[in-house]
């Protein structure tokens, strides 16, 4: 049998030193075992724990963030819906199919004021001031639910005796309430009692309001 060289021997005692170490820490505290095959130090790896004064930070930034792109979207949409045009309001039409029953109030000369109820599309009180000659011209205002409408009309006069009937055309020219936008145009055709002056009149036309 061979004798180990001094080397050899140098080697062995330093293991059985080693070993001896190892079994006295396992022995003192188990959580920092060493192993003599085992290189570098034999102290447990320390846990590295989260930062949470980082975390903190983070988070409120992300929340500075997020308030900062709120401010700005809504300052955009602000800005955006200031910028844009007023919506146009929606005008109604109407085909007007109106008669009106009128009495004389007053008389001076060829001027006529008459007054009297219409009946129709457009019903309502209607106050007429007439000029009669060759030719019939008006002044008028009616008095629908919610405003009034005002307007023009002429027409050529036809005499037959006792009654003189007219024909042409009228026009709306004002309005209040909820025709203050109001216009239109259509035909204006009438009947005159010359004994009594009541009138009988009708129109026919447009009305935009």
């Amino acid at each position: 049998m061979c004798k180990p060289t001094r080397s050899q021997y140098a080697v062995s005692r330093k293991q059985k030193g080693l070993t001896a170490v190892c079994r006295n820490v396992l022995s003192s505290s188990p959580e920092t075992a060493c192993c003599p095959q085992t290189r570098g130090s034999s102290t447990a790896p320390r846990v590295r724990r989260p930062d949470r004064r980082r975390a903190s930070r983070k988070h409120s930034a992300w929340t500075v963030l997020a308030a900062t792109i709120a401010v700005l979207a809504t300052a955009g949409a602000s800005a955006a819906g200031a910028g844009r045009a007023p919506i146009a309001r929606a005008s109604r039409t109407l085909a007007v199919n109106d008669n009106g029953h009128l009495h004389l109030v007053s008389e001076s000369g060829s001027n006529l004021v008459e007054e009297g109820q219409a009946t129709g599309t457009v019903p309502g009180r209607v106050r007429v001031a007439f000029t009669i000659g060759a030719e019939v011209r008006a002044t008028f205002t009616i008095y629908p639910h919610g405003g009034s409408l005002s307007g023009k009309g002429s027409g050529k006069l036809h005499s037959s005796g006792r009654y003189a009937s007219f024909g042409g055309s009228m026009r709306v020219t004002a309005g209040t309430g909820r025709f203050r936008h109001a216009s239109g145009s259509g035909g204006f055709y009438g009947v005159i009692d010359r004994k009594t002056y009541a009138l009988v009149v009708q129109t026919r036309g447009t009305l935009r309001y």
